[in-house]
């Protein structure tokens, strides 16, 4: 046997399912989030002037009705 993983953070808790997690962990790692080791990426910046991407108008000339709980939210373009 070789030494734990000290990055599994499964490995040293008690109970079942983690001892079950700590083997899956094992072989599906840790998640694949980021756009990878030693990159970077610019933050987000919206854009000035967003267009509908159904009609193509400017976002402000559309009236939005938004939703609630059970009923969806609608964007009414431009006539």
């Amino acid at each position: 046997m070789g030494k734990p993983d000290v990055t599994n953070p499964y490995t040293g808790l008690p109970g079942f399912w983690n001892r079950w997690n700590r083997i899956t962990y094992s072989f599906s790692g840790a998640a694949q989030v980021g756009v990878g080791r030693g990159k970077t990426e610019a933050p987000y910046q919206p854009p000035a002037d967003p267009k509908c991407p159904i009609c193509g108008a400017a976002m402000a000339e559309h009236r939005i009705e938004r939703g609630t709980a059970t009923v969806p939210t609608r964007v009414h373009c431009p006539a």
